[in-house]
């Protein structure tokens, strides 16, 4: 069986500051995962930063949107994958946490929920 395609959705808005260690924390995981990044039309940067890293993205767009949630269902409308998630983009995946990911959906087929720990 082949590895699961994974979906991350990065709502972001205001996060020029942060938006690099996320996006490249992202596509240090290798494997099977498409990123798709939903800026809220930031005016701090963010916007160059994503032209800068668009090539990486399964899509993007830098436009007004209702707030997080709309970002993320905006985003999960582009996601191919058979694995969905989102990542703030102020956050960061540590390393081979989508192959942690990939592993526990591919040992138990009946799962729909999956959580992790979070450091601070």
């Amino acid at each position: 069986m082949s590895a699961p395609r994974i979906s991350i959705v990065t709502p972001s808005f205001q996060q020029a500051a942060y938006l690099e260690e996320c996006i490249d924390s992202v596509h240090s995981q290798g494997g099977s995962v498409e990123h798709i990044v939903v800026d809220g039309s930031s005016t701090d940067g963010s916007k160059a930063i994503l032209e800068q890293h668009a090539r990486k993205f399964a899509w993007w767009c830098s436009e007004k949107d209702q707030g997080q949630s709309d970002a993320i269902n905006k985003g999960l409308a582009h996601s191919t994958g058979d694995i969905f998630g989102w990542l703030n983009s102020d956050d960061a995946l540590l390393p081979l946490a989508a192959e942690r990911v990939s592993a526990a959906f591919q040992a138990d087929p009946e799962l729909l929920v999956l959580g992790g720990r979070i450091r601070h």
